[in-house]
């Protein structure tokens, strides 16, 4: 995977006012092609010839410099309506991040209320991909981590149960079936879910599945940076794409980098949007075990974590 660097911020100035830089460079070049007309060679200034130049440059490069005022004049509108697009744009786009706020806020499981629910979820997701990788080696169906991962989301997202259960296994059905069966039969064990509970001190019954809260949450923050990269305007994108990466607590873009390695998170990469904005920067290098978990080194190009500058 490839890590985009922030723009250079000089070619982009160069890029936004090549316009007026091109027309300055133009007329100073124009005034001072004066100089090189045969009225101005010499020992001596010949007032006839410098004269009848005078009247020529007085009629043709002022006529010039007229039209180079039009052109200025549309440049100015140009601005003006570029200018209301950046108003536009930035309105609606700190919209959407009040909105990002605003999911946080109202996100809930059970006393948990807001950022909290994430170290929360990313602690059941933990016991989780264990189970997952038992099961794995139980059955010997040599799953490679990144697969083991997009399983463990799964059963996160979706959870166990009558319906869930269900679900969780269409959207597993890619995989060996008696593998997802033991899974299942292992994670719907009430007496699972009680020892879980006491032992991670949770106060709500685990892998009962996060669907109705992480489905929306993870489709706006997706269309909040989607947003941002496919505008036209003139605008550091990489910047504004920043403020909204600085909402994310760690364990926001831990479940987040998650939900970009499995199926429903894989546009992220495709569009090379967790590259380009460096969205997971800010995690820290032993956040993951490399061992037992995912080796998040691995994913991204040297210098793409906070920690590696």
């Amino acid at each position: 995977m490839k890590c985009h660097k922030p723009p250079n911020k000089a070619f982009n100035f160069i890029k936004k006012y090549y316009q007026e830089l091109s027309i300055i460079t133009f007329g100073v070049i124009a005034m001072n092609l004066v100089f090189f007309s045969d009225a101005f060679k010499g020992d001596t200034l010949n007032r006839e010839f410098a004269a009848q130049f005078g009247d020529f440059v007085g009629g043709y490069v002022g006529t010039l410099f007229l039209l180079i005022s039009v052109v200025l004049l549309f440049i100015t509108f140009k601005t003006q309506r570029s200018s209301g697009q950046e108003l536009s744009f930035e309105t609606k786009y700190f919209e959407l991040i009040k909105m990002h706020r605003d999911n946080v806020a109202e996100l809930q499981l059970q006393n948990a209320i807001g950022r909290k629910v994430f170290v929360l979820i990313m602690r059941e997701f933990r016991v989780i991909l264990s189970t997952t990788s038992k099961a794995n080696l139980e059955l010997e169906s040599k799953l490679n981590k990144k697969e083991l991962m997009h399983v463990a989301y799964y059963c996160l997202f979706f959870g166990t149960g009558p319906n869930s259960s269900r679900m969780l296994r269409i959207s597993l059905d890619s995989f060996d079936s008696q593998f997802i069966d033991l899974l299942v039969y292992k994670l719907n064990s009430p007496l699972f879910k009680e020892k879980t509970k006491k032992s991670l001190s949770l106060d709500f019954v685990p892998f009962e599945g996060h669907q109705s809260r992480l489905g929306h949450y993870y489709r706006h923050l997706y269309q909040s940076v989607s947003y941002v990269d496919k505008q036209t305007i003139p605008i550091d994108k990489y910047e504004f794409v920043k403020t909204l990466r600085a909402q994310l607590s760690t364990h926001e873009q831990a479940l987040f980098l998650i939900n970009s390695l499995s199926p429903v998170g894989e546009n992220w990469w495709k569009k090379e949007l967790i590259t380009k904005y460096r969205l997971v920067k800010n995690l820290p290098p032993e956040f993951f075990n490399s061992a037992t978990e995912i080796d998040i080194t691995a994913l991204f190009d040297k210098g793409y974590f906070e920690w590696e500058n």
